[in-house]
């Protein structure tokens, strides 16, 4: 019962947001003779965010680094696709989010990315592999080993070949 009314609600507020931008676009409701306005081509909404990834946990800060690396690095992955899938789920009128991870050293991005609606819909699940899919969806990261590399470093790593938008994502959605 109350995933029926969550989800009744979310459309009655995905509704009024839409009808507000109706309004705000019809312009004879400031007083003009003329019942014309202007028509709604589309719309896109952008989320920018940025989080820290959050460490390991405290007791598994005794093993070796490499499997403390290796164990952050899973951890950051899994928590940065959820997230994805959170934020798309409770902000309905968000169509883009931009996103930024840091690492555990301050002010360090160590995944970045675009991801649109449309491609949450239309990645492939069948990837075994979370960052698989989250490179699939237009997040970039670099990994040496399992210790993530500074997205804005000069170890010699390009990620501007990964950058590049594929078009088939980088299409604005009609709004309704």
């Amino acid at each position: 019962m109350w995933r029926f009314l969550e989800t009744y609600l979310g459309k009655l507020g995905l509704w009024l947001y839409n009808h507000n931008i109706d309004r705000a676009l019809a312009l004879h409701l400031r007083g003009e003779v003329r019942r014309d306005g202007l028509v709604l081509k589309n719309a896109c909404n952008r989320l920018e965010i940025q989080w820290r990834a959050r460490d390991i946990h405290p007791w598994d800060r005794d093993l070796p680094s490499d499997t403390e690396e290796s164990l952050f690095a899973e951890q950051t992955l899994a928590d940065t696709e959820a997230a994805i899938c959170r934020l798309f789920e409770g902000l309905p009128h968000v169509d883009v989010i931009e996103l930024s991870v840091l690492g555990r050293r301050p002010e360090t991005a160590i995944m970045s990315g675009t991801i649109h609606r449309s491609a949450l819909g239309a990645a492939r699940r069948g990837l075994i592999s979370t960052g698989m899919r989250l490179m699939d969806l237009g997040v970039r990261y670099h990994l040496s080993g399992w210790e993530f590399q500074s997205l804005n470093s000069d170890n010699g790593w390009d990620p501007s070949p990964m950058t590049t938008p594929r078009k088939s994502h980088g299409q604005l959605v009609p709004f309704r």
